[in-house]
């Protein structure tokens, strides 16, 4: 991650903590813990999410006693 959009991030998760203690009672001593939920949720909507690789699909095998050919 470069520089740029981690000040981007940090100038958003400022706006948000801000917003939110003008509206919410937030005490000094919370107020970190609501500034790192702000950045580590739009750290979270910027990070790509992996691709699973499609399931394989496996022959079923038979069980039991082998037919008599």
């Amino acid at each position: 991650m470069t520089d740029a959009p981690t000040n981007e991030l940090r100038q958003l998760a400022a706006k948000i903590v801000t917003s939110y203690a003008q509206a919410n009672p937030v005490g000094p001593e919370q107020l970190t813990g609501v500034i790192r939920l702000a950045y580590q949720g739009l750290q979270r909507c910027i990070t790509p999410v992996p691709v699973a690789a499609p399931a394989v699909q496996r022959k079923k095998r038979r069980r039991g006693r082998p037919s008599a050919s």
